[in-house]
């Protein structure tokens, strides 16, 4: 498997974001500076975040509970 990969799309506009099974097209609207740092923070938290959900994998494919589990990171906890 290759590691998260960013691409433009050719409308230039919009970014894509790859790492095995995830796949996002993301826009941003705003400010081009602030829309910049958009992407630039979207592309740098990408690259972790398939690894992270990778180790609570086994936690996260258990059926649901009224009790709360405790995750430990935060993409995993709003899954």
């Amino acid at each position: 498997m290759t590691g998260p990969q960013a691409h433009w799309l050719a409308d230039g506009r919009r970014l894509h974001l790859n790492h095995g099974p995830i796949d996002l097209v993301v826009e941003t609207f705003g400010e081009e500076g602030e829309c910049r740092a958009a992407y630039s923070q979207a592309v740098a938290r990408f690259q972790t975040i398939l690894a992270e959900l990778v180790e609570e994998l086994p936690e996260l494919r258990r059926p649901a509970a009224l009790r709360p589990r405790a995750f430990a990171g935060p993409t995993a906890r709003r899954m």
